[in-house]
């Protein structure tokens, strides 16, 4: 497999991203001060810098010496210090985990052999935006187009697929059980499907039948359990949990 990929690497050509876009990449992230950015195929470092001008720090990942060389020289005279680095290295033997968005300008097939790096090893929650390429069928949670390109965002989503142990308010248990593709979900509680099953990030929301009707549940994903989203609306279900039993 490792000539493949090399292979696949070496085949993306440095092509430059138009300012407008970089910009608009980074307006679809949300890029902002609280944020760690890595952008895999750095090219010239714009990406990075432009992300350190909105008070990320940013790090560029490309395998091209040159072009990091050139990336360094532009980064100094921003006068960005410690917001900006760059490294030459292999994208799929980078290190990633701790990035809050990643930003992507490679192809279709790359895209799609990187898809689970990404998805394995970012956190819940991680943008990542991708300037004209896609990810086949893990579907964006966001799109736009700037200047007649696309731009795509995804949000990698928590892992709910299995089943819980749904305590609902009163003491009342149940049985609910997720099938999960990427961020599309749909499941069953006792049996009986759940509605408008949705996950973004962390978040996942459905509504429920109770004894009292039915009841939107809205929670926040963690490791082994799902607890009640703080930001829910005022009528969605509280005192509940949810803990993992597979």
């Amino acid at each position: 497999m490792a000539a493949p990929v090399a292979a696949q690497q070496d085949s993306v050509p440095y092509v430059p991203t138009p300012q407008a876009i970089v910009e608009g990449m980074l307006d679809l992230a949300e890029v902002g001060p609280a944020d760690n950015l890595i952008d895999l195929g750095s090219g010239d470092g714009r990406i990075v810098i432009a992300a350190a001008r909105r008070g990320a720090s940013a790090l560029g990942i490309d395998r091209s010496s040159p072009l990091v060389a050139r990336a360094r020289m532009l980064a100094r005279g921003e006068e960005l210090p410690g917001r900006t680095r760059f490294e030459q290295g292999d994208l799929f033997e980078a290190r990633i985990r701790d990035a809050s968005v990643v930003t992507l300008y490679l192809l279709p097939t790359v895209n799609v052999a990187l898809r689970p790096k990404l998805v394995n090893e970012l956190r819940p929650g991680t943008r990542i935006v991708s300037h004209a390429f896609d990810m086949a069928e893990w579907s964006p949670d966001g799109h736009r187009v700037v200047e007649e390109r696309n731009l795509y965002l995804w949000i990698v989503p928590a892992t709910v697929g299995g089943t819980w142990r749904l305590t609902m308010p009163g003491g009342r248990s149940g049985t609910l059980a997720f099938e999960q593709r990427f961020q599309r979900i749909s499941g069953t509680l006792d049996g009986a499907s759940i509605g408008r099953p949705t996950l973004r990030g962390t978040r996942v929301s459905f509504v429920a039948a109770t004894p009292g009707g039915q009841r939107l549940y809205q929670g926040i994903v963690g490791d082994r359990s799902i607890e009640p989203d703080p930001a829910a609306p005022a009528d969605a279900a509280t005192g509940w949990q949810a803990v993992r039993s597979d």
